[in-house]
């Protein structure tokens, strides 16, 4: 009896530290603003292409190219750009924070470090994935409104997935430099530095280094498939495919295993 009432106790400590940090994520002003932001893209697709023209919407917009140009070169690949920076904002100090107002001795010193960085983890997570729900649900929803149509299942899926995955990687590695730094600034600076210098990495022959290098491989290969009834599936792709699926996995591992070595008495 005395064992299950210690269980009850942890996971209600447990229950009521995530709803804390959960809250504290999507109840936040950042968490607005990242709301705010991600309407932006969807604001210019219903100008440049819904309310720019006079000509009636059924005469110039079809299925086709609501799949291939609206939704899969605007929405995924273009006009969200500047998106990929949201998760950056917030979970910058998801960690550092404590750090930096010098409660982490106390924090870390009341349950053991692995259950409090996946704690905050699953909750920027959460946050993450409530963002990318409200993003993609907004732009479903308004571009039904405007023309009648809907995105093919099957292509807004892949879409989604395509755009969650990169929030999670950007999220994963913002949560790593944030634990491991223990810092505000860096734990926004750099991310923010790896994000605009991914693009080039390729061309300085670094392309192992560069998430965007698999994440284009990626997406070449399903536009071909979707839009042109191409299946190039290589070797190459298939690595693609596992280093966008792993490599929040392993920023993750590498996270947990290294904060645990620290001295948290230094800060």
């Amino acid at each position: 009896m005395k064992r299950e009432n210690n269980t009850e106790s942890s996971l209600f400590y447990e229950k009521h530290l995530f709803s804390f940090y959960l809250k504290k994520r999507i109840l936040s002003l950042k968490f607005l603003i990242c709301l705010l932001l991600s309407m932006i893209p969807i604001l210019q697709i219903l100008n440049d292409y819904i309310f720019s023209t006079n000509i009636p919407i059924h005469l110039r917009l079809n299925q086709s190219l609501l799949d291939r140009i609206l939704y899969w070169e605007d929405f995924i690949a273009s006009y969200g750009f500047f998106l990929i920076f949201l998760p950056i904002i917030i979970g910058v100090d998801i960690i550092s924070e404590e750090f930096s107002n010098k409660s982490a001795m106390i924090l870390y010193s009341t349950e053991s470090r692995n259950k409090i960085l996946f704690i905050k983890l699953l909750s920027l997570m959460s946050a993450i994935s409530l963002l990318t729900i409200i993003y993609f649900s907004t732009f479903l929803i308004a571009i039904f409104i405007t023309t009648n149509y809907l995105v093919s299942i099957d292509i807004f899926l892949i879409g989604f997935l395509f755009v969650y995955l990169e929030f999670i990687f950007i999220a994963s590695l913002t949560f790593m430099i944030s634990a491991l730094t223990r810092n505000v600034i860096s734990s926004f600076f750099l991310p923010f530095l790896y994000l605009i210098l991914n693009q080039f990495l390729e061309v300085l022959e670094l392309g192992l280094l560069s998430y965007y290098s698999y994440k284009m491989k990626v997406f070449n290969f399903f536009r071909y498939m979707f839009f042109q009834d191409i299946i190039i599936f290589s070797n190459i792709t298939v690595i693609c495919i596992i280093a966008i699926f792993g490599l929040p996995i392993m920023i993750i591992l590498i996270t947990f295993y290294t904060f645990n070595e620290f001295d948290i008495r230094v800060d």
